[in-house]
């Protein structure tokens, strides 16, 4: 094991089971929306109109990463240290930086995040491929991040705060990484590249 994994390792064992399970359950209440979301738009996809498949990308798109668990409430060290939002004994603030500090690795990764869903949102362009093929990038896509969405449900029922926090980057980058980014435009496939970059040491 490398000095960073025993880092790791010992920042997460400092986790109570209290605060663990509340992530969990946080982090599988916002996959179970995200399944009931896709199956309304795999519902509405298939009477949508050519003219208006951009706007329900961006629809899409949008949705995913409002129900991804980037918020405090699904991060077991956010419940635990941040009580008096002191994050007095940390682990995460003292192996990644505080949250809120410029520098700090989920600073950084948010600030990207956000980017992203600015840059999907202010998206006013057109397609980029024809009608029959965004349907099929669109129907894959919703399938696809549908069935990881129920995976990580199912995985998260045994882990521990390592494995939690494994998991989570993981189906961040995952998910990010499914984007339909080829419907849009050229800057909202650049912006998820850097998410995805800056995932690197969200954990």
């Amino acid at each position: 094991m490398t000095n960073r994994a025993k880092e790791l390792d010992a920042a997460a064992k400092d986790i109570d089971l209290e605060s663990l399970q509340a992530a969990k359950d946080a982090v599988t209440a916002s996959c179970a929306e995200y399944v009931r979301w896709a199956d309304l738009f795999s519902c509405r996809l298939e009477t949508m109109q050519a003219a208006e498949l951009h706007k329900f990308t961006r629809a899409l798109v949008l949705t995913l990463l409002g129900h991804l668990p980037t918020r405090p409430g699904t991060c077991p060290f956010c419940i635990q240290y941040d009580r008096d939002r002191a994050c007095t004994g940390c682990g995460y603030a003292a192996t990644h930086g505080r949250c809120d500090a410029d520098d700090s690795a989920f600073s950084l990764f948010i600030e990207a995040f956000q980017e992203l869903g600015r840059s999907v949102y202010q998206d006013t362009g057109k397609l980029c491929c024809s009608p029959h093929d965004a349907r099929m990038h669109l129907n894959l896509f919703i399938k696809v991040s549908r069935d990881v969405a129920m995976r990580l449900q199912e995985d998260l029922p045994p882990a521990g705060a390592q494995l939690l926090m494994e998991l989570k980057a993981a189906y961040l980058d995952t998910m990010i990484c499914l984007l339909p980014v080829l419907l849009l435009s050229e800057e909202v496939q650049e912006r998820s590249l850097l998410v995805r970059r800056m995932l690197l040491n969200y954990w």
